[in-house]
């Protein structure tokens, strides 16, 4: 076997092998595929490889998995996880990857079939990968008009219960559009440092180094990166010039309406894009008490705010729902959320996730609103986020909590963010098939007592 081909079966078998500890033990492909990476010594090539892999069959898993138990003879759900990981990647390479041919696709996830389950598996693997590619034309999926459920689900790749929930909000055409766009390869923003740089000059910095680079079309300090490659390798990065952070979290921050020497409290910090954005924006001479309930995620906070050389961040270990403090005048709370505006780039989500974990969560965000409301100071701002379009988690939440306190009223009249963001009732929310962004929920309270 030659190294090249050692190194292709090397990436596969990662990319297995992070599927499995994904979908089985429950992790999250945030946290382990880059400190799996960092880690190995695959090629960058490899790497990238391992990352399209997997991020690629996490979106289209369910599709995969439809079309799989058409081919698999037997119960393919009570099949091992393994097997329907090494058949999962397989079989998404031949589907979508038009670089890599099919035939080296089908005899890479029989080798890692083999070595994994022996012969048995090896020979099964390869006859659902054959019988695929002789048939697949001939598949015969649902139909929109008579079951769109089934057939936005099944087609684009999504949980049943959440295409319900979105078809009867956005309609069939819209819903169609937000899976698409949950099913693309994200495009990559990021923040520039304003104390060390201008976007012009990194701007051209990625021109000189072929990165594709361009402005963001509603703020003025983010950039929007295609086919990025490893940014955190670029000096630039290291040296503090920039952020990686989706542009849609600026809606909070701006918000804000920050000044120079400003204090904030930041409620649900870590891991620190909002909160460094904020640093940047009240300079040395401000405050921010970023608090986060996790000692790894406010050391990670930490290095971010060390590497872009803000002086003003006080990393504080605690309980947002709880936390006693001095009243202050600006707040954000960024609440912990389910996360399903951020399919784009956090594919895993959508099979993790279920109806119930909406509404578990919104009493963890209800508990924490009540104490930001108790620590504002009188004529304060405070700023609630999500990275959510579900109501519950927002509009709903953030309408009891105004019939419970009338003092708080919901500012419409900020002149700090982009008008395309904004809806009649005062909130601000971006849509991903429409913003080209994360979906993101924001509203500005103002205790007017």
């Amino acid at each position: 076997m030659t190294s090249l081909a050692k190194s292709s079966r090397s990436a596969r078998k990662t990319a297995v092998e992070l599927l499995e500890r994904i979908c089985k033990n429950g992790e999250y492909s945030n946290e382990i595929i880059p400190n799996t990476l960092q880690k190995s010594d695959l090629s960058q090539q490899d790497k990238s490889l391992v990352l399209e892999l997997v991020n690629g069959t996490l979106r289209w898993q369910g599709h995969l998995d439809w079309i799989l138990k058409q081919y698999f003879h037997g119960n393919f759900e009570k099949s091992p996880d393994m097997l329907k990981r090494i058949l999962e990647v397989s079989l998404y390479q031949i589907r979508f990857l038009d670089k890599v041919p099919e035939y080296a696709a089908v005899s890479e996830g029989v080798k890692i079939a083999k070595e994994a389950g022996g012969q048995p598996w090896g020979k099964l693997v390869n006859g659902v990968l054959r019988n695929y590619q002789r048939s697949c034309n001939s598949i015969k999926f649902p139909a929109v008009d008579s079951d769109p459920v089934s057939a936005i689900s099944v087609e684009h790749s999504h949980p049943e219960w959440l295409v319900q929930r979105w078809l009867g909000r956005y309609g069939l055409e819209n819903t169609i559009q937000f899976c698409e766009h949950n099913n693309r390869r994200p495009e990559i923003s990021l923040r520039t440092n304003l104390r060390r740089t201008t976007p012009a000059a990194l701007l051209t910095e990625f021109e000189k180094s072929g990165i594709q680079a361009k402005p963001s079309k509603y703020f003025d300090d983010f950039i929007k990166i295609s086919h990025p490659g490893d940014l955190t390798e670029l000096p630039s990065f290291q040296n503090g010039l920039f952020a990686i952070q989706d542009e849609s979290t600026a809606l909070a921050t701006q918000l804000l309406a920050l000044e120079e020497g400003d204090t904030v409290l930041d409620m649900c910090a870590a891991p620190g894009g909002k909160t460094c954005h904020i640093g940047q924006l009240v300079g040395d001479e401000g405050k921010v008490i970023a608090v986060d309930i996790k000692t790894n995620r406010l050391n990670l906070l930490k290095e971010n705010a060390a590497r872009l050389g803000l002086k003003s961040i006080q990393a504080l270990l605690g309980d947002a729902s709880k936390i006693d403090l001095p009243k202050i005048d600006k707040i954000l709370l960024d609440a912990p959320c389910s996360g399903l505006g951020v399919l784009s780039k956090r594919a895993d989500l959508r099979w993790k996730r279920k109806p119930q974990d909406i509404f578990n969560v919104r009493k963890i965000q209800k508990r924490i609103l009540e104490n930001a409301a108790r620590l504002l100071k009188r004529g304060g701002t405070l700023v609630y986020s999500t990275c959510t379009l579900e109501p519950e988690e927002n509009e709903k939440l953030i309408e009891e909590f105004l019939k419970r306190h009338s003092k708080f009223q919901v500012d419409r009249d900020s002149d700090s963010v982009h008008r395309t963001f904004s809806t009649p009732e005062g909130y601000w929310t971006s849509v991903p098939y429409e913003h080209k962004m994360d979906g993101v929920f924001a509203v500005k309270l103002i205790n007017s007592n």
